[in-house]
C-alpha cells in the first residue's frame, strides 16, 4: 500500500572502504597532506610527525596564535629567561 514511500534498509551504503584501502598505501607525508587539505587552513589542527623536532612543533603551535597571544607567550618566555639568568648569577 505504501511501498513507494518506504526506504530500503538493505541497500548498500556509500562506503569509504575502497578509499581507505588506497590511503593506507600512502606515505606519512602524503597522508598528512590529505588531512590538511580536507580540514582546510582554518582548522587549527597541527600535524606533528614522529620524526619532527620539538622546535618545529613549537613554531607550528605559535603560528596558530593571534598577535596578542603571541606577544603574551613571548613576554612570558622573556620573563622566564630573565628569572633563570638571575638565578644562575647567584
Amino acid at each position: 500500500m505504501y511501498d513507494r514511500d518506504l526506504v530500503q534498509v538493505d541497500e548498500p551504503h556509500n562506503s569509504v572502504e575502497p578509499v581507505w584501502q588506497q590511503v593506507k598505501q600512502l606515505s606519512k607525508q602524503e597522508k598528512a597532506e590529505i588531512v590538511r587539505r580536507l580540514l582546510g587552513q582554518e582548522s587549527g589542527l597541527v600535524l606533528v610527525s614522529t620524526n619532527s623536532h620539538l622546535v618545529d612543533y613549537i613554531i607550528a603551535q605559535m603560528s596558530l596564535l593571534s598577535h596578542e597571544g603571541l606577544a603574551y607567550v613571548l613576554r612570558a618566555i622573556a620573563s622566564r629567561m630573565t628569572e633563570d639568568a638571575d638565578r644562575s648569577q647567584r
